[in-house]
């Protein structure tokens, strides 16, 4: 079995030179051809070409084919898709998997002119994404509906997340399977977490910590809100890199939070970071699941996260705060704070459900299925 995978803007992870980061998508696709490549006789990944990357490479039965992009927010998915389409187009492959709404809508074209079955991952719902536009807005739900309302299977990472995915576009796809992703469980050492604490200078304050783009999507504003007026010592961490960096950073300065806010830029140590934090935060208004939060529950960390469909109970295995609200994000912050109980209550939860639910063999298991059931 040959499967093509399309979305990913780098692979593998560590290449890129855009000054706009890679997210959860790029990560997903490097763990899930690292655990499924036993499992075909090739896998054919298209992602963007950089300055210090070939256009082509094959390492065993895995080949990279990368290609030509224009750099910038708004060019840089809809140029690497497009030259995607037509790299895709001279391949030869049994099952196309794509990710997210441009993707799988151009994964969609190659499936009707090829007659190849199109399985497509939605990670998050686009068009409701804060930081593009309403004329923007409009065309990402074109792509979501068309694409996910063609595709030969859509994949959700959980219930919650097909339930967000049917409220916000209105419809459920024809077919669609509930295929947990896996997440890896570092052991870090100690003194890895040593060494971060003395490069953030954390000291003995409680560290809080989000992870992600930064982009409108991530609520980051509203974390910073958040922490205004937050009784208590406290380090906040944001970590990662993007084009609202700078108005986030002009957030903190306004809101005086500029000797307990960090911003860290992007990093490729985010296991060791979380092992590092007492609370982690996830702000988002949309999300399919998010590496971070997981990796955050495997370190036995309590999580404070928005009502987007998350895979977790409230007060159970974290807090749940509305998206877009910093008046509920902040009284989170602050119990969590004052209540080393349920820190650690949260914490071990997390950590329980994540070990049970989200394992890569089972991941590839369900993919395993769904791919053989489509070339029957």
């Amino acid at each position: 079995m040959k499967v093509l995978i399309l979305g990913s803007k780098e692979y593998p992870m560590g290449t890129s030179d855009d000054p706009i980061k890679s997210g959860g998508m790029e990560i997903y696709t490097q763990n899930f051809t690292k655990h499924m490549k036993e499992r075909m006789e090739k896998i054919i990944i298209i992602t963007r070409r950089f300055s210090n990357t070939s256009p082509y490479e094959k390492k065993g039965n895995i080949e990279v084919y990368r290609v030509g992009w224009f750099k910038g927010l708004y060019l840089r998915n809809p140029s690497f898709n497009i030259n995607a389409f037509f790299k895709a187009m001279s391949l030869d492959y049994d099952i196309i998997m794509s990710q997210g709404p441009v993707s799988s809508f151009f994964g969609g074209l190659i499936s009707f002119i090829k007659k190849k079955k199109l399985v497509a991952r939605p990670a998050g719902v686009a068009y409701v994404q804060p930081q593009y536009g309403s004329l923007l807005k409009k065309v990402l739900l074109f792509f979501e509906k068309i694409a996910y309302k063609n595709a030969d299977v859509v994949v959700f990472l959980s219930e919650a997340e097909k339930e967000q995915f049917k409220k916000k576009l209105g419809f459920l796809p024809r077919r669609f399977e509930i295929i947990p992703t896996g997440v890896e469980i570092p052991d870090i050492p100690g003194g890895d977490v040593k060494r971060l604490k003395e490069e953030f200078s954390l000291g003995e304050d409680i560290t809080i910590t989000t992870v992600g783009r930064l982009i409108g999507v991530k609520g980051i504003d509203i974390f910073i809100s958040a922490l205004e007026g937050v009784e208590g010592k406290f380090r906040a961490l944001i970590v990662g890199d993007g084009p609202e960096r700078k108005r986030l950073e002009t957030l903190v300065k306004e809101s005086h939070l500029e000797n307990q806010v960090i911003f860290s830029g992007w990093r490729d140590d985010i296991p060791a970071i979380l092992a590092a934090s007492d609370i982690f935060v996830l702000s988002s208004y949309s999300e399919g699941l998010p590496i971070a939060l997981l990796e955050a529950m495997a370190s036995g960390k309590p999580c404070i996260v928005t009502d987007i469909g998350l895979p977790v109970e409230n007060r159970k295995d974290a807090l749940v705060v509305r998206a877009g609200n910093a008046e509920e994000l902040k009284k989170a912050v602050e119990e969590l704070m004052e209540n080393k109980k349920l820190q650690e209550m949260l914490g071990k939860e997390a950590k329980k459900k994540v070990i049970a639910r989200f394992s890569w063999k089972n991941a590839i298991e369900g993919y395993m299925k769904v791919f053989g059931s489509l070339l029957k």
